[in-house]
C-alpha cells in the first residue's frame, strides 16, 4: 500500500511514463487487484509498446482472469496493430523523417546526375522510398492517436452484471451477460441520468453489446 501511494504521488506530480505505469501495475498485482494491474500494464504499453516487461506481465495476469480475451479483429487488423506496436510513436516519426531525407537525396541524384543508370535507379528507388515514408507517417499518426484513445476499459469488480439498457436489470430478460474482473471492453457510448447515474455501452468479444455502470470499469 505504501508503494502504491508513492507511485501514485509521483504520477500526479511528475507526469506519466511507461515505467511508472508498469511499477504501479506490479503494485496492484501484489495486492491481488488484477483489474487495476491490467489497466496500468495496458497504459504502460500505450506509451511504449516496446516495454517487454509490461507485455510479459500483462500476458501473465490475463492468463489468470476468468474471462479469456477474444480477438474480434480480422487477421489484417492484427497485422496492422502489430506493426503500429513495433515502436513508439516518436520512433515511427524519426523513421519517417529518415526515409524522407533519403527520398530527397534520391531526388537530388535524379536531377543532377548525368548517368542514365543513376537516374533510373534514383527514380524507381525514390518511388519506393516515398511510399515507405508515407506509410511510416501514417503509422506514426496512428500510434500517437492510440495514446489519446481512451475507449478501451477494464472491468474492476470481481463480477459485473451487464444490462440490455442503461439501468439496473429489473428482470432476467434485462440481464445481458456477466463479466469478471480484468476483462477488457470497448466503450462505444455513454449516458447519464439523475436516477441511474452514468452508464457505458460497451462492446466485447465478437461484437456483443450491453450496458454497464461507469463505476465498474476504468478507462485505459
Amino acid at each position: 500500500m505504501e508503494a502504491e501511494g508513492l507511485y501514485l504521488k509521483a504520477l500526479h506530480k511528475g507526469g506519466s511514463s511507461s515505467e511508472l505505469f508498469y511499477n504501479i501495475g506490479n503494485t496492484y498485482y501484489r495486492q491481488g487487484n488484477l483489474g487495476k494491474a491490467i489497466v496500468y500494464y495496458e497504459r504502460a504499453l500505450k506509451l511504449d509498446p516496446t516495454n517487454s516487461d509490461a507485455r510479459t506481465n500483462l500476458e501473465f495476469v490475463n492468463s489468470k482472469i476468468t474471462d479469456k480475451q477474444i480477438d474480434s479483429g480480422s487477421y489484417l487488423d492484427s497485422i496492422w496493430e502489430g506493426t503500429v506496436g513495433m515502436f513508439r510513436a516518436d520512433t515511427w516519426a524519426i523513421i519517417a523523417l529518415a526515409f524522407f531525407a533519403l527520398f530527397l537525396g534520391l531526388v537530388a541524384a535524379y536531377l543532377f546526375s548525368s548517368a542514365i543508370i543513376v537516374k533510373k535507379s534514383s527514380f524507381f528507388g525514390g518511388l519506393i522510398v516515398f511510399a515507405v515514408t508515407v506509410f511510416a507517417v501514417i503509422i506514426s499518426f496512428s500510434a500517437a492517436n492510440r495514446i489519446n484513445d481512451h475507449s478501451d476499459a477494464v472491468i474492476l469488480p470481481p463480477s459485473a452484471q451487464l444490462s440490455t439498457s442503461p439501468r439496473e436489470a429489473r428482470s432476467q430478460s434485462e440481464q445481458a451477460f456477466l463479466l469478471h474482473e480484468g476483462t477488457k471492453v470497448e466503450i462505444v457510448d455513454s449516458i447519464s441520468t439523475p436516477a441511474e447515474g452514468k452508464w457505458y455501452e460497451v462492446m466485447v468479444g465478437h461484437g456483443e453489446r450491453a450496458w454497464i455502470k461507469s463505476t465498474e470499469v476504468e478507462r485505459i
